[in-house]
């Protein structure tokens, strides 16, 4: 059984059952329970951290031409500066964190999809961007995996997270072994999971980890992050998972029956069509892989990216994709 990294995750303090909303309450999110069971949160609560009690008057980011401000139309307050500040003294203390689960459209926490009005009165016009600490956690830490709890309902999202999260937490122990032989298990560990990802990317680390005897261990690692992150930036699309399972497949040629062959090309094909979801596939690759003592197949991230016990099939039904 693959023993996981435990991720470094900083979160949104009212997901974790924090009473700290601008209405006095807390969020009670299913996910965000099942994560805490495999990760270290470290809750932060923006709009407490600069004073602001709870309840409190609700917050409004305004950008009117001059920039992004954080209004509290109620009170006629500023809090920008405050808030600013605060972004920046707690991120850079940040250091070895591997992912931001944070509010949805929150003013202080959002990421993206934050409402931004042209005025502070009723009625203003608005836009979607991001806010304050999310925009700012997108700068400071552009390798981690972030997202919302709102967004994370939709289950490539999801899946796309928790690969991503579980991916860099396992890489962080690698870097902190400062041993090569640890990087080059890595990289053979993770080359179907790169594959399907980033094809490029995947030849590309493997040039890294090539030439890591000529380097020192700090700059190695940090050219190999950069590259991680490059293949981890984007979801993997239908076509490049289907090449790493033909390709995990083809590790079976001489083992499988016709039959065997059939359904699974069946299975892909269903799958490349929305109509099978990608782990029914992975665990059939892990299966020939116990059966036929596969065991570089068997040690691939690919086949688990991630907890067993955080796979849900469930979705939005926005973007639904298999």
């Amino acid at each position: 059984m693959r023993q996981f990294a435990r991720p470094k995750v900083a979160l949104s303090q009212c997901l974790g059952s924090t009473a700290c909303r601008w209405n006095g309450a807390a969020i009670d999110d299913p996910f965000v329970r099942r994560l805490a069971a495999h990760v270290d949160f470290l809750p932060v609560c923006p709009e407490m951290a600069i004073g602001l009690g709870a309840p409190r008057a609700p917050l409004r980011v305004v950008d009117d031409g001059s920039g992004p401000r954080l209004l509290q139309p109620a009170t006629g307050l500023d809090h920008t500066r405050a808030m600013v500040e605060f972004c920046q003294n707690h991120l850079a203390g940040l250091t070895a964190v591997d992912g931001f689960l944070l509010k949805d459209r929150s003013p202080s926490c959002g990421p993206h999809g934050v409402r931004i009005y042209a005025g502070p009165q009723k009625g203003a016009s608005s836009r979607q961007g991001g806010d304050f600490f999310g925009l700012m956690a997108q700068q400071t830490h552009p390798r981690a995996a972030i997202e919302t709890e709102g967004r994370l309902r939709n289950f490539t999202l999801r899946e796309h997270f928790l690969t991503k999260l579980f991916t860099l937490a396992a890489f962080g122990q690698v870097a902190a072994s400062e041993r090569l032989s640890a990087l080059v298990e890595f990289q053979a560990a993770n080359k179907l999971l790169l594959m399907a990802y980033n094809q490029q990317a995947m030849r590309a680390l493997g040039r890294v980890v090539a030439a890591g005897r000529d380097a020192d261990w700090p700059t190695l690692t940090a050219q190999y992050a950069n590259v991680l992150q490059q293949a981890l930036a984007r979801q993997a699309s239908r076509a490049n998972h289907q090449n790493a399972l033909q390709h995990a497949m083809g590790w079976f040629k001489k083992d499988l029956t016709g039959p065997e062959k059939a359904h699974f090309l069946d299975l892909l094909a269903k799958y490349r069509a929305g109509k099978a979801p990608l782990a029914v596939l992975q665990a059939l690759v892990a299966g020939w892989a116990i059966r036929h003592q596969n065991s570089y197949l068997a040690g691939q991230s690919y086949l688990r990216p991630y907890p067993e016990d955080l796979l849900d099939l469930g979705d939005s039904g926005k973007g639904r994709d298999f």
